[in-house]
């Protein structure tokens, strides 16, 4: 497991800008056309999104979809 970076900032200087994706989706995934949703949930729930995305050096963009992804892969059999 590579080792993370911990987060820093400093109040003098302006916010860095995102870095690019890390490249942790699949090949299939990463290439094909993207689509927006959305979805109304509960603030704690994405404090809690965005700070695993974060921690784990992920956008949550890529977390999202992983997570779609591999409830999608887990949840088959009721998809009829």
């Amino acid at each position: 497991m590579a080792t993370k970076k911990p987060l820093t900032f400093t109040i003098d200087e302006p916010p860095q800008k995102a870095t690019a994706p890390s490249g942790k989706l699949n090949s299939d995934m990463a290439a094909t056309e993207r689509k927006q949703v959305g979805a109304r949930i509960p603030e704690k729930l994405y404090r809690q999104l965005k700070a695993r995305a974060a921690l784990s050096g992920v956008l949550v963009q890529e977390m999202v979809e992983i997570a779609i992804s591999e409830y999608l892969n887990h949840h088959a059999e009721n998809a009829e």
